[in-house]
């Protein structure tokens, strides 16, 4: 079986993010998510600088009005918007049952696509986006009742608003991406992201300083998952929206959460068992799948 070009950065995509998970697990211990998403946007917008010098080059691409407004609109949509919902999601529901909210992503893909770019899925695939949604839901499944545990309706909501702008921020801007510079794209989408979240902290009198997180005990884990997370994967990410459909590429990035099991076991010393690797197995066959059916 041969994978494309885009398909392999779709894959590559979910395994950085997937160490950036780690990361940012490690460095939450000592650093509230407001400094860490302010420093891990901020970084990325310096280091695109050097990176467009070695690319693209410094001057801007010629640009419409719109194509600037929906690049911006999308970084305050996918970077800044969609992390504020799914942090705060974390904070009231925990991470296991905002990370079940994780499987909603390629539906959502799929169906933005469908009413925005006119993308369809053949019947094979939809069953592949199926087997992996399954998967992560099995992998991600507790054994105590929604009822005993109680968990607010809002903190499931904002997971989901989160999944949901991820989904829009790339999906709004995949007409642009086969006419534009790859990397000014990123750069324009992360500029969008740090003008927002800078306005986000001043109305909440939130530090303005993104260098205020490297004060903390976690400062390197940030600092590694920000270069992973945040810069890298990212930039593979709207590569693999570039190279082959949305609707693929985004049941594809659904695989991070087999990667984060596998190195969450290894890394971090997480219990492995039975369940997480029949979801795990369930994923895999999904995305053979999707993979098989997209040549």
């Amino acid at each position: 079986m041969l994978i494309g070009y885009g398909e392999f950065l779709s894959l590559l995509c979910a395994l950085l993010w997937a160490f950036a998970v780690i990361c940012y697990r490690k460095a939450g211990d000592s650093i509230n998510v407001s400094a860490m998403n302010l420093f891990k946007i901020s970084l990325t917008l310096v280091l695109m600088v050097p990176t467009l010098y070695f690319t693209d080059g410094l001057t801007p691409p010629t640009l419409t009005l719109a194509d600037w407004g929906l690049l911006l609109v999308s970084g305050f949509f996918g970077i800044m918007l969609a992390d504020l919902f799914y942090l705060r999601a974390l904070q009231m529901i925990g991470a296991g049952l905002t990370g079940l909210t994780g499987s909603l992503y390629s539906p959502f893909v799929v169906f933005l696509s469908f009413y925005y770019l006119g993308e369809r899925l053949n019947a094979w695939q939809v069953m592949g986006m199926a087997l992996v949604i399954i998967g992560v839901i099995v992998i991600s499944f507790r054994r105590k009742s929604l009822l005993v545990e109680n968990p607010p309706i809002k903190g499931f909501v904002f997971a989901a608003l989160g999944v949901f702008f991820t989904a829009l921020g790339i999906v709004i801007i995949k007409p642009v991406t086969t006419d534009l510079p790859f990397f000014w794209i990123i750069f324009i989408r992360t500029i969008g992201g740090v003008i927002t979240m800078l306005l986000f902290n001043l109305l909440l009198r939130k530090s303005l300083n993104p260098m205020a997180a490297m004060r903390s005990s976690g400062k390197y884990w940030l600092l590694i998952g920000a270069v992973l997370g945040q810069y890298l994967s990212t930039m593979v990410w709207v590569a693999g929206y570039k190279y082959t459909s949305a609707s693929v590429a985004s049941i594809l990035n659904e695989t991070a959460s087999i990667f984060i099991l596998i190195l969450s076991w290894l890394i971090l010393k997480e219990g492995m068992n039975k369940r997480k690797i029949i979801g795990a197995v369930i994923s895999v066959c999904g995305v053979l799948m999707v993979l098989q059916m997209s040549q």
